[in-house]
């Protein structure tokens, strides 16, 4: 997918080939005017005004006569020039007779917009929806100057305009204003001899060119008042929202219902709240951005599972190629079909983020283009449609699948213990069922403290303070043992210490802790949340020769050694409390990852959908792959509690998502929690109660009885 793919509709000169590094500069670059206001020394508010005022006339007037040359905008219904522009909620622009005649053809209760294809609801007539001024206030601009407004003509010598009725690259001599359409002769002949054509009538191209001139040199903005001849307008009413001159205000606008401040005032209120609202917006596209990302980087974690179970199809093939030659190719063929729908359903998702960042895109561009080409009436007259755009686009929230989706279930029949020396274990009735209830719960869906966009690894501290990574607000959040918030793990102070879609988090014994992110650094906190300092898992010399590291699962043991698990490079690096490398122990994907009171190390592998459990030098002491009656395990997060009892999430996509607990042979015991939403991991708190992060919520569970 290519965020290129579809451009849309703008008033700027010419929108950037890379839409991309547009929107990148967009964001690191600050507008003209407030560099500007930011590098001149200090006056007084009218004097500020004024230069900013001059300012932006000048910046117009460059722009408009350097557009002169350029393709300006036309409306995609009449593809004219825009007459009376009408602004839909939406923001995109088209002539008020194309809107009424679009109008008229729905149900007038909603119209389908031509440029974003999405559904306008039209509560008031076409009249009432507000102009864009900007638009005509360029037009005239262009055609003030003597030029044209298409591209490449100029009022003494136009360049002529071909004929639209046929192929032919013929100049046209007239035009229809009943089909709309440009005519050369010969199709002027044809029109003429038509019995259902000769009604129509026609002007030529001359008359045409005088008739668009005189629409868009129409005076746009009134300098003086319309009810008072000579007032100068200086006053705008706050609760009218209307501009006045002074006889206005004080006549039609005064008194305890009204709010008339100066003109000057009111556009410099005005540009503040579209600079706050397109503030916002950028902050919420930035999550888009982010999701995009994740995006691509489980479409890449596809492709690599793709090629790597079609090698290791191809290597069980090999060993025995006369036998089974036919089960290769229906395993390839089973793959190849759960690739292609698995990309099916991923390029539904990329659809849909690519049609929400054109969203923001269309909105920041007219946002833009207002803050630094409109004048203060500008501003003022659009400034409350684009507010409750840029509003409603800053609340909107990215959509991702399940991380199941970048996934591929495949199990090899007699798949091998990976010890030779692995007790077997029998399955016994468990004569015991432990009974568990829902404690609470802590959180929701939001950005605000104690709410929650994604939660990932869950932890609970010796204290009982909770720690939930907080993937979405790019932040950890720790809560107190009564699970009101204490803090955050993140900070603006230091670049070092900010967290990007944090995957875990950790507690040392002496209240520190620890998080993990989308970067290759272990990061520390002070039990207060400020940052203290960062180490890597991998050493300099395998940094500079390139080695990729995704940091997936963090975990501490009782000695405050800190175990990190790594996906790419399939390992899980052991640490001192302050980063020094201690160990590395091989192990395939490790995703999540708990420590028992033992020293043995429990890992969840999604890939292989096992959780393994070995011993600190990293041999193989058993396995967990079946919960309940021999069912298939889809695990997730795992933890430990004081008695080393093992307990799993259970994912399956489109089925059961539950937590079950096993001893610490591996046996199963019972089932912990079922009916859940979005588990992503678990952990035991110090009195016993099973702590499950679940979409936005953190959900607790405790032991009631035991029968």
């Amino acid at each position: 997918m290519n965020f290129n793919k579809h451009v849309p509709s703008i008033i700027m000169a010419e929108p950037p080939k890379d839409k991309t590094s547009r929107r990148k500069n967009a964001t690191t670059e600050s507008p003209k005017v407030n560099s500007q206001k930011d590098t001149t020394p200090q006056e007084s508010p009218t004097e500020t005004t004024s230069r900013t005022n001059m300012t932006l006339n000048q910046k117009t007037r460059d722009r408009a006569h350097s557009m002169a040359t350029e393709d300006m905008p036309v409306c995609v219904i009449c593809h004219d020039d825009f007459h009376e522009p009408k602004l839909l909620p939406c923001l995109h622009t088209f002539c008020k007779k194309c809107l009424q005649q679009l109008a008229q053809s729905g149900d007038n209760k909603e119209i389908l917009c031509p440029e974003c294809l999405d559904p306008q609801p039209i509560t008031t007539d076409i009249e009432k929806l507000p102009d864009n001024t900007l638009i005509q206030h360029l037009n005239s601009i262009i055609l003030a100057s003597g030029k044209s407004s298409k591209k490449g003509g100029k009022s003494k010598k136009e360049k002529d305009i071909n004929c639209s009725s046929c192929d032919k690259d013929i100049a046209a001599v007239c035009r229809c204003e009943d089909c709309k359409e440009f005519l050369c002769q010969p199709c002027v002949d044809s029109h003429k001899s038509m019995k259902a054509l000769r009604g129509h009538s026609t002007i030529t191209m001359k008359e045409w060119r005088k008739r668009r001139d005189a629409m868009a040199v129409k005076p746009q903005i009134a300098k003086f008042c319309s009810k008072h001849k000579g007032e100068e307008i200086g006053n705008y009413c706050v609760k009218c929202r209307k501009t006045a001159c002074k006889d206005c205000a004080d006549l039609e606008h005064s008194g305890p219902t009204h709010n008339c401040i100066p003109l000057e005032e009111a556009v410099q209120q005005s540009r503040q709240q579209i600079e706050n609202a397109l503030q916002n917006t950028r902050q919420a596209e930035a999550k888009f951005r982010g999701a995009w990302e994740i995006m691509d980087k489980r479409n890449s974690k596809l492709k690599e599972t793709v090629d790597n179970l079609k090698k290791q199809i191809q290597d069980v093939m090999i060993r025995e190629r006369e036998e089974i030659a036919k089960r290769e190719e229906t395993f390839l063929e089973d793959l190849k079909t759960v690739d292609q729908e698995k990309r099916k359903e991923m390029n539904a998702f990329y659809d849909k983020l690519e049609a929400n960042l054109e969203d923001f895109w269309a909105a920041q561009d007219l946002a833009d283009s207002v803050l630094d080409l409109g004048e203060d009436y500008h501003v003022i007259s659009l400034e409350k449609v684009l507010c409750e755009r840029l509003d409603l686009l800053s609340s909107w929230r990215p959509s991702l699948p399940s991380e199941d989706l970048a996934e591929i279930d495949f199990v090899e029949e007699d798949d091998e213990l990976e010890s030779d020396h692995v007790e077997s274990i029998v399955e016994e009735e468990v004569e015991e069922a432990e009974i568990w209830e829902m404690d609470g719960v802590i959180g929701g869906r939001g950005a605000g403290e104690g709410q929650f966009d994604w939660c990932r690894g869950v932890t609970v501290s010796l204290d009982g303070h909770c720690v939930v990574a907080d993937w979405g607000n790019h932040r950890v959040q720790v809560f107190n043992k009564d699970r009101s918030f204490k803090c955050v793990l993140n900070t603006s102070k230091t670049m070092h210490g900010r967290l990007s879609m944090p995957h875990d988090a950790a507690c040392l014994p002496d209240g520190r802790f620890i998080a993990i992110d989308k970067s290759k650094f272990v990061r520390v906190y002070d039990p207060d949340g400020k940052f203290l300092f960062r180490f890597e898992t991998v050493c300099e010399d395998n940094i500079a020769k390139g080695e990729a590291v995704e940091l997936s699962c963090v975990a501490v043991d009782r000695r405050s050694r800190v175990f990190v698990g790594d996906v790419k490079r399939n390992v899980v690096t052991v640490h001192y409390s302050d980063g020094l490398h201690i160990k590395t122990i091989p192990t395939v994907a490790p995703s999540h990852i708990a420590i028992t009171s033992q020293d043995f190390v429990v890992v969840s592998c999604t890939q292989k959908q096992k959780v393994r459990v070995m011993n600190f030098d990293g041999k193989f002491a058993f396995q967990i792959d079946v919960y309940g009656d021999g069912e298939k395990l889809r695990p997730r997060g795992v933890g430990c509690d004081k008695d080393d009892n093992i307990y799993v999430v259970h994912k399956e996509r489109g089925g059961e998502k539950s937590v079950h607990m096993y001893d610490d042979k591996g046996t199963y015991v019972a089932c912990v929690a079922t009916n859940l939403n979005e588990p992503y991991d678990v952990e035991l708190s110090p009195d016993g109660r099973v702590v499950v992060s679940d979409d936005d919520t953190v959900k607790i569970f405790r032991q009631v009885c035991t029968t």
